[in-house]
Formats: structure tokens, sequence, C-alpha cells
């Protein structure tokens, strides 16, 4: 079963996900880049830690910082939202490779 989840977006759809997993009991981790940080799934989330700058290449597209935090948090599990990661084989791959569920188009 899974314990605790990273949402790897922002906004609404990291929201929804947030909502989703606390009404299953589970855990939630939130990313957020320096222009993120007052955000509500910063906020609302059991957990959240920095990833990095503002632009989305050196936050929530860098696949290994995601993953750094994916590891250090304990996160059994990631969610990618839409856009960024969501569709990137490699990403899955990745989570894979590090026992990490990927809940995400395959």
């Amino acid at each position: 079963m899974i314990e605790k989840v990273l949402i790897a977006n922002r906004g609404e759809i990291a929201l929804r996900v947030i909502k989703t997993c606390k009404a299953l009991g589970i855990k939630t981790v939130a990313v957020y880049s320096d222009e993120d940080y007052n955000s509500l799934h910063v906020k609302q989330a059991s957990e959240a830690y920095h990833i990095g700058e503002a632009a989305p290449a050196k936050s929530y597209l860098n696949q290994e910082k995601i993953l750094d935090v994916m590891l250090s948090s304990g996160a059994d599990a990631v969610h990618p939202g839409y856009g960024f990661l969501s569709e990137n084989d490699d990403f899955a791959r990745l989570c894979e490779k590090n026992k990490i569920n990927f809940i995400g188009p395959s």
C-alpha cells in the first residue's frame, strides 16, 4: 500500500492530488520552486521541499532533484500531475529503477 506520495507539480493539480491523498489517509510531499514558495499546495501538503529556481527546467523538470526529494522524504510513490514530467518515459523508468511507484501514464 502507498503511504506517502510526492506530487511533482504545482497549482490546482497538486491541490487535487493532496485532497485525494488526505481522504485516503496517505501523506503528501510537495515540491516548489523559488516562485512557488508561498503557494497553497506547499501549505496543504504534509511536507514541502524546495527544488530550485523559478524556471521549470531548473525545478519541476529537474529529474535528479525530484528523485533526491523522493528518496530523502521517504516517498514510495510519485504523482507527476500533468505537463512537466507526466509523460516522460525516462522519469517513469528512473522511478521504477529506484523502486518508487509512478502514478501516471504508462
